[in-house]
């Protein structure tokens, strides 16, 4: 057989095509988007679970200090002072309203923390005694007491039935434990509203732990037209510190 007839029965090899410069452009950019996502997603997670994480206010017993769907920041590593708004797991179960259904890309962005919590697990209450205070209500001109000194709240109070805000009790904070109180202090389901069952006392929904607390709210960041920072009112600096030790909250009676 001839050269020719030999070149002419073997077929050219085709080259591989190589990938289009678009192409490669667009795998980089996907990449990089996935990684800096990733790095987003951890940055968030650990900002929300060492430092700042946000929270949806669940319900009005707040108001007017915070109203119901404001998002507050809550700074986590603070130690917990009197006349603080501080948000707290619902371990002891108190009531809550319904939440709505929520879409499931708002569910992935409250998961990894972008956006606030919008489960029913957290309430948002201020913070009125820590363990071992001696708390009434309320002295000859209403106002209940921490340790013997009256608070003024006349500056964030929402009274609407004062009979009702008012109910009397006298207690000392369990150790472990704290008293929360809304500011609108005839419709929120508090420690005073959980400190009796009928005529018996029950102690036990009454205060909740001061483990529970996920941290203290600084600001209102929405709406936008709500943003504001939270400061803790200036009559809860005249409060003495506790000198009363407290017994289990099992053990303390009070009259219902």
């Amino acid at each position: 057989m001839s050269d020719d007839a030999d070149r002419a029965a073997v077929k050219p090899e085709h080259p591989a095509t190589p990938p289009r410069p678009w192409l490669r452009t667009a795998l980089r950019w996907v990449a990089g988007l996935a990684i800096y996502a990733v790095v987003l997603i951890v940055v968030v997670a650990l900002v929300r679970t060492f430092l700042v994480q946000p929270f949806m206010v669940p319900s009005g017993s707040m108001q007017n200090t915070l109203q119901v769907d404001d998002t507050i920041l809550v700074w986590k590593p603070a130690q917990p002072q009197r006349g603080e708004i501080v948000v707290f797991r619902n371990d002891l179960n108190w009531s809550l309203p319904a939440s709505p259904p929520a879409s499931s890309w708002r569910q992935f962005l409250s998961w990894v923390g972008i956006l606030a919590p919008i489960h029913d697990e957290y309430l948002v209450k201020r913070l009125i005694g820590l363990p071992g205070d001696h708390v009434t209500c309320c002295d000859a001109s209403g106002r209940i007491t921490v340790n013997g000194q009256p608070l003024d709240e006349s500056l964030y109070l929402t009274f609407v039935n004062p009979t009702l805000a008012l109910t009397p009790f006298n207690v000392i904070v369990p150790q472990g434990r704290i008293l929360v109180l809304g500011d609108h202090r005839d419709t929120s389901a508090d420690s005073r509203a959980h400190m009796c069952s009928g005529t018996t006392p029950t102690p036990d929904l009454a205060f909740p732990p001061i483990s529970s607390i996920q941290g203290t709210a600084f600001a209102i960041v929405s709406p936008r037209s709500r943003m504001e920072l939270l400061n803790i009112p200036s009559t809860f600096a005249n409060v003495p510190a506790s000198t009363a030790m407290a017994p289990p909250p099992d053990t303390r009676q009070w009259t219902c």
